[in-house]
């Protein structure tokens, strides 16, 4: 059996590209992050302390996009997930990453990484 806690639809803005005129604005960037947690005996409990606390997730993400600025998302995404790993004991972490309106043809391009 495995547990997870997730938060999908996150939007953050940041700034993020390859290109400099990417980087000169901040763009939206779309998240969903699935965390399978080490002890699966923390749904058994009511208790934070035994569990993932959601907004601490959000605050990490958030925190690392406003004060870090990287030409690629899987650059961003890594530290995201070493981020949450050094500081919570997880089994896996997949992040999916998302960016609208850069190839005009797409709605979204992006990349899904998994640890």
């Amino acid at each position: 059996m495995s547990n997870f806690i997730f938060l999908h639809g996150l939007q953050i803005k940041t700034k993020i590209g390859v290109p400099d005129f990417e980087r000169k604005q901040y763009q939206i960037l779309h998240l969903d992050v699935d965390i399978q947690l080490h002890k699966n005996s923390s749904f058994d409990i009511d208790d934070i302390e035994e569990t993932l606390d959601y907004a601490e997730i959000e605050r990490i993400i958030v925190t690392i996009g406003d004060n870090h600025s990287y030409k690629l998302l899987e650059s961003f995404g890594e530290e995201i997930i070493s981020t949450i790993k050094e500081r919570f004991t997880v089994k896996t972490i997949e992040l999916k990453i998302a960016k609208n309106k850069i190839i005009p043809s797409t709605d979204f391009v992006g990349v899904i990484l998994k640890r």
